[in-house]
């Protein structure tokens, strides 16, 4: 027991020491925006198709066993994705500001 204790202390101090170790070479320059080549712009239009892709590959596991899915589970599922999109506005408008009264 004592010696698995050292061991575990010993390799968080060596882990935490190397988190403070320099870097081995210095980081490099950003090039200015004056040499950058520049990039086009895409000339077609956003197709839908990936969004209808990964809402479909969502579903999959629960067509694969449509059979044992419950409807409890796909209320849960739903009520999940809707709590999941709500914290995520409510915290950008907080972290952008917009939901403050001025």
């Amino acid at each position: 027991m004592n010696t698995t204790l050292f061991l575990f202390v010993l390799a968080a101090l060596v882990a935490a020491a190397s988190a403070y170790q320099p870097l081995a070479k210095a980081p490099t320059a950003f090039k200015p925006v004056s040499r950058l080549t520049p990039v086009e712009a895409p000339t077609s239009k956003p197709v839908p198709s990936a969004a209808l892709a990964g809402a479909f590959t969502s579903l999959a596991p629960l067509a694969a066993h449509a059979d044992t899915v419950d409807e409890s589970q796909v209320i849960g599922l739903g009520v999940g994705l809707v709590a999941c999109i709500v914290s995520l506005a409510v915290g950008f408008t907080i972290g952008y500001g917009t939901l403050t009264k001025p």
